[in-house]
């Protein structure tokens, strides 16, 4: 059975973060194999889509304060609705409550087709970043309750995203669908390869002791804890390498604070790496990923990093250290610059931990999408069928 879905989103490429590569992969692999499937997303100045399926985008404005999130005005683009207006959709999934999932939510009772939708992140905390009014704040609480209300089935990644969103007041019922990622375990020999191909972008040394972040360059990502921790450690003469890869508002700051503790040679900054294959060569240069980041549910990064061997270093009883347990598949810590300082050092001295650890992120973290859209599939179709042919009774 063929069907047709569509996967909407407000953040899609340029944007790398986790929900945006999700919704890539999930067209991508729905796209290839099952159907046809195409994103429908903001548009983005000056960036041409170069994806194996359709991506259809809508007029946007920026959002204050969250480079580089935009949001979309697909209501009042008359060019977009009539292009997407007769794709024969069988099924939409929303990947988020806001503009896209109403979008799509209005697709849903238009055609009468199921939407899907999976719940992902901590929004009220990016409504309340983003709008200084608890009125409003309350309001869209409500109205996003609303959106998670109305959908057929309502997914989430992991355990911890799903106790979040009963916290937010969710009462329904949701399937756990984990995300996976498109970062292939590379084999020892390819492994070596890309690993020296990291280190000349990074222009760091075989022996250098190499430190990772991957994400959103943002306060709320705890970032400025890896900061003073690196302080702490050239202090203490420590060698190292820390690679920042990504974008956001906090990126001058950061920068600043690395000027500011003369950390200039120990840093390096990327910016985003749209291209997936070189992000693999800096992911296989890496000794450790930190990502220390209280906001975040479990993140895809964690799952790349994997991949690679790579664990990654969380902060304990927070919904980042998701299945993570120290020594096993992943290091915990306090959320202190001092304890981090710590166990970046003790780890340096043993290699074997890191190695053992990294292992068992592999085998307990690492999940390739391939075997994630066989149930995305068998899922989709169950709830199409029923949808067209509704128990008696329902």
């Amino acid at each position: 059975m063929k069907i047709t879905t569509g996967q909407f989103n407000d953040s899609y490429f340029p944007v790398m973060d986790g929900v945006a590569m999700a919704t890539h992969n999930y067209a991508l692999g729905l796209n290839s194999k099952y159907g046809k499937s195409m994103v429908i997303a903001p548009k983005a100045n000056d960036y041409q889509d170069q994806v194996p399926y359709k991506v259809n985008r809508f007029r946007t404005a920026l959002l204050p304060g969250l480079n580089p999130f935009s949001s979309g005005l697909p209501f009042i683009d008359i060019k977009f609705k009539n292009k997407i207006r007769e794709v024969p959709f069988d099924l939409v999934h929303a990947h988020s409550p806001y503009i896209s999932g109403h979008l799509a939510q209005e697709f849903s009772k238009k055609l009468s087709i199921p939407l899907v939708t999976t719940f992902y992140s901590r929004y009220s905390d990016d409504l309340t970043k983003a709008i200084n009014n608890e009125l409003i704040i309350d309001f869209l609480k409500r109205f996003t309750l609303d959106f998670y209300n109305s959908a057929d089935l309502v997914w989430v990644p992991d355990k911890a995203t799903g106790l979040t969103l009963k916290n937010y007041g969710y009462k329904g019922p949701y399937e756990l669908m984990p995300d996976g990622t498109d970062m292939a375990v590379p084999g020892k020999l390819k492994g070596i390869e890309y690993r020296k191909k990291g280190l000349k972008m990074i222009e760091a040394g075989t022996d250098d002791f190499v430190l990772l972040y991957v994400g959103q360059h943002r306060w709320e990502k705890n970032i400025r804890l890896i900061i003073d921790s690196l302080k702490r450690l050239k202090e203490k003469g420590k060698s190292f390498k820390m690679v920042f890869v990504g974008e956001g508002y906090a990126a001058g700051d950061m920068l600043k604070l690395v000027k500011k503790y003369n950390l200039q040679d120990y840093v390096v900054f990327k910016g985003v790496i749209t291209d997936r294959k070189q992000l693999r060569y800096v992911y296989a240069a890496s000794d450790l990923f930190l990502f220390p980041s209280v906001y975040d549910n479990p993140p895809l990064v964690t799952q790349e990093a994997a991949a690679f061997d790579i664990p990654s270093v969380v902060v304990a009883n927070t919904p980042s250290a998701g299945s993570i347990i120290d020594g096993v598949n992943g290091f915990l810590i306090e959320n202190e610059a001092g304890d981090l300082t710590r166990k970046i050092v003790a780890l340096m001295k043993n290699q074997h931990a890191i190695k053992k650890a990294g292992e068992g992120a592999r085998r307990s973290l690492y999940h390739p999408w391939e075997s994630i859209m066989e149930d995305v599939y068998y899922r989709y179709t169950e709830l199409i069928k029923s949808h067209k042919y509704p128990i008696q009774g329902k």
